[in-house]
């Protein structure tokens, strides 16, 4: 029996039948083992592009959103600024017209009246025992020769200026055909008003809907750009999520309003600065600056109308005398004299509610800390990692590529990305 064993594994030694099927199921073994490898491998970057693109989309999308309302803000910041130029102006042109009206109005009252009292008896010795103008003065009524001690028909304007009445009259008929009477001006300045609040109102909305805006963003362009896979429907879905960092109350946070101090900064939003002027009351005119009578006042851009002792105010003396027969004479008594004013802060040339005050402008603009940190948007995102064959993919060579293991053994693929999207003129110094 032991010789039959000895030449039954003699002839299967030297029998070589087989070997090619063998080797064949080896080799093509190796192949399988390093395709799956390559493929668990490719698997693993083709999941980490996928989730960093998704991430990079989403932050960039997110700027583009933040950027537009920073564009509309900044639009709106040119329009208000443009709006409040003219405003102003207005406003300005409305209350000297309106107070040259009144001043005019009066004058002529006193010279009518002076004239009535002096015509009152057939001993009237004419219009040189009756005056209106700055500077005249009551005559001796009993001389029957009389040289007038005054100029009539004069105004003195700002303690300064002494005009006639008919040059006050042409100034206002060239300011009504330039369209700048206060009657023409009501409409325009209560249009400019309602549209600086319209303004603020708008620029409020639009960014404290800006992070309600990005979110939604965000979401749509994640969902448009990672999705489960097949292998994932066998391992109850990818468990793809999200984080959105940014600050969620921009207006009180990322923004703030101008003051009055940055008055010369806002116009050049509109480049009335410096186009028309280096300063605002440059670009105003007379009036405008701090000492005169249309100044800013308090913290906000809001510009106020403030009586001055020598600004706005029209002055005129005026005189009239009554004569009566007396004994078969004409004997003179003067009656009436005194003096007149009319001042810009008069409740008929301004009216309290309207026009002493502009419309409050609050533009806003971002502040130096958005540019730092809080205007930053971080957008998170991760997956998981459902290949079968992920096992394959271990290893530190695949770098930040490489997953990392969580509940139960599960393993996810992550990426964050960061973008801010705004313009800051003035970058804060390091």
């Amino acid at each position: 029996m032991i010789r039959a064993l000895n030449k039954g594994a003699l002839r299967l030694w030297k029998d070589e039948s087989g070997v090619v099927l063998a080797l064949t199921i080896i080799v093509f073994l190796s192949i399988f083992v390093m395709a799956l490898a390559v493929y668990a491998v490719g698997d693993t970057v083709r999941l980490r592009v996928e989730v960093q693109n998704a991430a990079d989309a989403a932050a960039y999308s997110g700027a583009i959103v933040q950027a537009d309302c920073n564009s509309r803000v900044a639009a709106l910041n040119r329009a208000m600024s443009w709006t409040y130029v003219q405003m102003v102006r207005m406003e300005m042109d409305y209350i000297v017209d309106k107070w040259l009206y009144w001043t005019l109005k009066d004058f002529e009252r006193d010279e009518k009246l002076m004239k009535q009292i002096n015509s009152a008896s057939a001993c009237n010795k004419g219009s040189y025992y009756y005056g209106t103008g700055y500077g005249v003065s009551t005559p001796n009524p009993m001389g029957q020769t009389f040289v007038l001690p005054c100029i009539r028909d004069r105004i003195r304007l700002n303690k300064n200026h002494i005009e006639k009445k008919s040059d006050i009259e042409a100034a206002r008929t060239a300011a009504e055909n330039d369209g700048k009477s206060y009657t023409a001006l009501a409409s325009p300045i209560d249009k400019c008003r309602k549209n600086i609040d319209d303004m603020n109102e708008k620029e409020e909305e639009l960014i404290n809907k800006l992070p309600k805006r990005i979110k939604k963003t965000v979401e749509t362009i994640l969902k448009g750009n990672i999705s489960d896979t097949w292998n994932d429907q066998f391992a109850g879905g990818g468990g793809i999520m999200y984080s959105l960092r940014q600050e969620e109350d921009p207006l009180k946070k990322n923004f703030r309003i101008l003051k009055g101090k940055d008055e010369d900064d806002f116009l050049r939003h509109s480049d009335y600065i410096p186009k028309q002027g280096n300063t605002a009351a440059e670009v105003f005119g007379p009036g405008s600056k701090k000492s005169e009578w249309f100044v800013l006042k308090g913290d906000g851009l809001q510009r106020h109308y403030v009586q001055r002792a020598n600004m706005l105010i029209a002055e005129w003396n005026w005189f009239s005398s009554v004569w009566a027969e007396v004994d078969g004479a004409c004997v003179g008594a003067v009656v009436a004299s005194g003096g007149s004013s009319v001042k810009g802060n008069d409740p008929r040339v301004i009216n309290p509610e309207r026009y002493t005050t502009t419309a409050l402008a609050k533009p806003q603009v971002l502040q130096d800390k958005f540019f730092a940190k809080g205007g930053s948007l971080i957008v998170g995102v991760t997956r998981k990692v459902n290949n079968p064959f992920q096992f394959m993919a271990e290893g530190g060579d695949l770098g930040i590529i490489r997953p990392f293991t969580l509940d139960s053994g599960n393993r996810y693929m992550w990426t964050a990305t960061a973008a801010i999207a705004g313009y800051n003129p003035k970058p804060p110094q390091d």
